[in-house]
């Protein structure tokens, strides 16, 4: 009976043109955030540009109330 033999190699991928090979990218996940209703957050009224007095909870800002988005941070960047 005859034996197999051992292929430490790995297989090589056919020869293939530049011309016909075909890369697809498909798309991540999308970003998902969740929002934590206990931690609070500076919001801005986009309608009128205003800022909010008080800081409202994170979780307004998921879509409940369509008029206020989160105010932008003063923080520099890298300090």
């Amino acid at each position: 009976m005859a034996t197999q033999k051992q292929v430490t190699e790995p297989a090589k991928a056919p020869a293939a043109d530049s011309m016909s090979v075909h890369t697809v990218t498909e798309p991540g996940p999308a970003q998902r955030h969740d929002y934590d209703p206990n931690k609070r957050v500076k919001a801005v009224d986009k309608n009128t540009g205003e800022a909010i007095r008080r800081t409202v909870p994170e979780s307004w800002l998921d879509g409940r109330f369509p008029n206020i988005k989160a105010a932008p941070s003063n923080k520099k960047e890298g300090k």
